[in-house]
C-alpha cells in the first residue's frame, strides 16, 4: 500500500473499497459483515442508485474517497470503473492497495482482461474465497507493505481506549462494553457525522440503558476515539 495514510478531513477509520459488482461485490460484503463484529473499521462501497446519473455517481465515488483514510480497489476482472477510481486516489496521495481474486468463477465472469494495463505493474494481494479476502482484509502483513483492520491506526487508538476506560472492569463487562463500542462506531459508517440523539436512541433500540449509553459516550470522548457536541442538537463524529 502506498500513499498518506490520512488525507485532510478524512474520517480517521473509514477505508474506501472500489469493486466489481457481479461475482466480487457478495464476497466483500461478506467479509465486511464479520469484520464490523471485531474491529472499528468502516469499509465503505458506493452503490449503483437507481436513477443515479454517471456524473452524480462519480462525485459521490469522489466524496467518499476524499473522505477516506484508506482504499481497496479489487482489479478482478479488469473492471475500468476501478482503474479510474485508483487513478483519482493515486492522484490525490490515499493510501491504498490492489486486491485480485484469484478464483477462476471471479475471472470467467468479466469479458475484460483478467487484470487492465493500468494496474498491471502495480503490487497486488490475492485471495480466493471470501474467508481468504476477510484475513487479508483483517491481518498486517509487512511483507506486501500494506495495513488494514488489525493494524489501522484507528484500531490501535480504540484499542488503547478500550484497555485504559475499562481495566479494572471484570471480562464479562469488558465483552460488552467492546460490543457497545463497536456498535456505536458503526453507527457512524459512511457518516462524517450524525445526531447525538439518533446514536442514543439506536443504542437503546438494542436494549441498553441510557446511563451506559451515556457513560460510553464519555469515556470513548476521554478517548478520543469520538467527539461529541452537547445540547439538543448536539452531533457526534469519529476523531
Amino acid at each position: 500500500m502506498t500513499g498518506n495514510s490520512l488525507t485532510k478531513g478524512a474520517v480517521a477509520n473509514q477505508a474506501f473499497v472500489g469493486c466489481p459488482w457481479l461475482g466480487v461485490r457478495p464476497k466483500y460484503d461478506e467479509a465486511i459483515t464479520a469484520l464490523r463484529k471485531k474491529y472499528p473499521i468502516s469499509f465503505v462501497i458506493v452503490g449503483r442508485y437507481d436513477g443515479q446519473d454517471a456524473e452524480d455517481l462519480l462525485a459521490t465515488i469522489k466524496e467518499r474517497m476524499d473522505s477516506s483514510s484508506y482504499a481497496i480497489f479489487d482489479a478482478t476482472g479488469g473492471n475500468a470503473n476501478v482503474s479510474l477510481e485508483y487513478g483519482y486516489a493515486e492522484a490525490q496521495g490515499l493510501r491504498r492497495a490492489i486486491y485480485l481474486s484469484t478464483h477462476k468463477a471471479s475471472t470467467s465472469e468479466s469479458k475484460d482482461k483478467p487484470i487492465i494495463a493500468d494496474l498491471a505493474g502495480k503490487k497486488h494481494n490475492q485471495y480466493k474465497q471470501a474467508g481468504s479476502l476477510k484475513k487479508l482484509l483483517a491481518e498486517f502483513a509487512a511483507e506486501h507493505d500494506y495495513e488494514f483492520a488489525a493494524e489501522h491506526d484507528y484500531t490501535k487508538r480504540f484499542e488503547t481506549f478500550l484497555s485504559t476506560a475499562f481495566k479494572k472492569a471484570p471480562p464479562g463487562e469488558k465483552k460488552s462494553w467492546r460490543a457497545m463500542a463497536l456498535k456505536l462506531v458503526h453507527l457512524l459508517d459512511g457518516k462524517k457525522a450524525a445526531r447525538r440523539v439518533d446514536i442514543v436512541n439506536d443504542l437503546l433500540a438494542e436494549g441498553y440503558k441510557q446511563p451506559e449509553v451515556d457513560e460510553l459516550i464519555r469515556k470513548m470522548m476521554d478517548g478520543k476515539v469520538i467527539r461529541s457536541q452537547q445540547g439538543p442538537y448536539s452531533k457526534v463524529w469519529i476523531t
